[in-house]
């Protein structure tokens, strides 16, 4: 009785704490112009490696995706959906609309819709998924760099 309470306890504690795991990659949005700069730029970096790593996936479904690949994919998608709340937060707070910012967050949520297929989309064949991966994390990665450029 007692080892099985201890035990219970000892369980109950494992699963309740914090994963550090989770916490390491969480990635908190901003409306600090400087914070989501940097997370565009940290999301056209991870998408350029998502992009060449997605392209050397075998394109037959025997084995499975490389699970870097799907993780690289889904860090990359926080960046972008972090920064496009980040500036939409941004936005909310101005009193005069600055519409350069204004162009850059309509962009980064496009980014953002793009870059969801990557992360999340493991139905369908695997040529189709690196497909259309490539095709639609391209697109994100030419509207991010454009975000960034026309950020104030």
């Amino acid at each position: 009785m007692r080892f099985s309470t201890i035990a219970l306890v000892g369980l109950l504690g494992f699963l309740m704490a914090p994963s550090p795991v989770h916490a390491q990659y969480e990635v908190v949005p901003s409306h600090v112009p400087a914070v989501f700069k940097a997370q565009l730029l940290q999301f056209i970096q991870l998408t350029r490696r998502n992009i060449r790593d997605i392209q050397a996936l075998p394109p037959d479904d025997s084995a499975p995706v490389d699970l870097a690949v799907i993780h690289n994919a889904h860090l990359a998608y926080a960046q972008i959906r972090a920064a496009q709340w980040g500036m939409g937060t941004a936005l909310g707070n101005q009193t005069y609309k600055d519409p350069m910012l204004d162009l850059a967050h309509k962009k980064a949520v496009e980014a953002f819709n793009l870059s969801r297929f990557a992360a999340s989309s493991q139905s369908g064949s695997r040529p189709e998924y690196i497909s259309r991966s490539v095709q639609d994390l391209s697109k994100a990665l030419r509207l991010a760099q454009q975000a960034l450029i026309v950020l104030p």
